[in-house]
């Protein structure tokens, strides 16, 4: 997983990654992310934008209170959760001042480092020296991840992360989401890097490893 990240995005401008919740996707998707534009940075990006669709509201985001930042923002609190154990490694001391780390996570956004945007607002458009992270990929629908992928511009690199074993979108199975989807049709292609992490990789807690065995 590592080595498919880490490549350019001229080598390996699409990584499809396939797990069960807790095997690390997105944390290290971002680690990787954070590594190349915070600490080595070559110019190789210009930011990492997230996205991450939600099966309740992906359509209907435009008739929600706030402005697209506040509509998103619950939908990326496992990115912030992610960033809390990116940004301080050390468990016994990382929440002992909520308001450092929270301050810390807020100046990545506020400099631009890390983007989100809402699904239906990022289709359609081009993009250029990005690490493009689709988390929950298995919630998009075929069309919509051809279009995102077909965007791709110039020295763009996309991550997309995903269960096809849990969806939460009507109408969309293991089999017909655009992450499966994704798969099927970019088997073969020297541009596109495939990554299957197995339960045995959990890493959140001993409970959590044995629930995905059990449940």
């Amino acid at each position: 997983l590592q080595e498919a990240l880490m490549k350019p995005a001229k080598e390996a401008p699409l990584v499809i990654v396939k797990g069960m919740a807790g095997t690390a996707k997105t944390f290290y998707s971002l680690a990787v992310g954070l590594e190349k534009i915070v600490n080595h940075p070559s110019g190789e990006y210009r930011r990492i934008l997230i996205c991450r669709p939600n099966a309740q509201f992906d359509e209907d985001i435009g008739f929600l209170p706030g402005d697209e930042q506040e509509k998103i923002s619950p939908l990326m609190r496992p990115v912030i959760d992610n960033l809390e154990q990116l940004i301080d490694s050390n468990e016994e001391e990382r929440y002992k001042d909520e308001t450092e780390l929270k301050g810390k996570i807020e100046e990545i956004f506020a400099r631009g480092i890390i983007q989100t945007e809402a699904l239906n607002f990022i289709r359609g458009r081009s993009f250029v020296k990005t690490y493009l992270i689709i988390d929950e990929a298995q919630n998009m629908t075929p069309n919509q991840v051809k279009g995102i992928i077909t965007r791709a511009g110039a020295g763009t690199k996309i991550i997309l992360l995903g269960d096809p074993g849990q969806i939460d979108k009507p109408f969309l199975d293991e089999r017909t989401n655009g992450l499966s989807y994704a798969s099927e049709k970019m088997k073969g292609s020297p541009l596109c890097w495939q990554v299957t992490m197995s339960a045995e990789e959990c890493e959140r807690s001993a409970l959590a490893m044995d629930a995905i065995q059990r449940l």
